[in-house]
């Protein structure tokens, strides 16, 4: 069994919260990363941002669900006194994230397509190459 079954959903947005986190220190100081390196990358950040329309819209459906079936109320620190209002506007907000990430998916998968066929010949050391040396 692998050590994410045991994730609950809240368990797994914090560990795609750190993972991201991770790469983001991880390249920070990227100099030598070949093109066909970052395009798998965006192929990896294409697939995540894929998962995250279902993942937008069962959370909207979980919000639906404890508004038909749990009794709710407001906090005083709020000014919103109802919470069927407080999750519509939250299933709203989920719903045209839902189409960002679409967008999202377009983009990255576009960037990917566009780095996909890209050939490093290596570090430019700043030396004019000898005609012997062209591809």
């Amino acid at each position: 069994m692998d050590g994410n079954d045991q994730l609950g959903a809240g368990g797994h947005a914090q560990a795609a919260r750190a993972n991201v986190n991770g790469f983001n220190r991880a390249t920070m100081w990227e100099q030598d990363q070949i093109p066909s390196e970052t395009s798998d990358q965006l192929a990896e950040f294409a697939e995540l941002a894929a998962a995250l329309p279902q993942a937008f819209s069962q959370l909207s459906s979980a919000l639906e669900q404890a508004r038909a079936h749990q009794v709710l109320s407001m906090e005083t620190m709020t000014d919103e006194s109802d919470p069927a209002m407080a999750i519509g506007v939250a299933r709203l907000h989920l719903e045209e994230a839902r189409g960002l990430a679409v967008d999202l998916l377009k983009h990255l998968d576009a960037a990917r397509n566009a780095t996909a066929h890209t050939i490093s010949q290596g570090v430019d050391d700043g030396q004019e190459s000898m005609p012997w040396d062209q591809p």
